[in-house]
């Protein structure tokens, strides 16, 4: 009937927020222990800064939840 397929629908619907929203909780869980870590340079120089800069842009995180954020807003 429409209404058990409705039902089957929603279910699978749920299911996949769960699991997005475990993502999302790991991702962020991964985030937070990352940012409580002190950055700690080898020298004080530019290059050093502009290695670490470089290392926090190349970590692709923000990728990663603008793509967990579109599948939740798909639900």
């Amino acid at each position: 009937t429409v209404f058990s397929h409705k039902l089957r629908e929603t279910l699978v619907a749920v299911q996949q927020l769960d699991k997005n929203m475990s993502s999302l909780r790991s991702w962020l869980s991964h985030i937070e222990a990352e940012l409580s870590r002190p950055i700690v340079y080898e020298a004080c120089d530019y290059q050093e800064i502009a290695r670490k800069l470089n290392q926090q842009q190349n970590r692709g995180d923000l990728e990663v939840v603008a793509e967990v954020f579109g599948r939740l807003l798909q639900v």
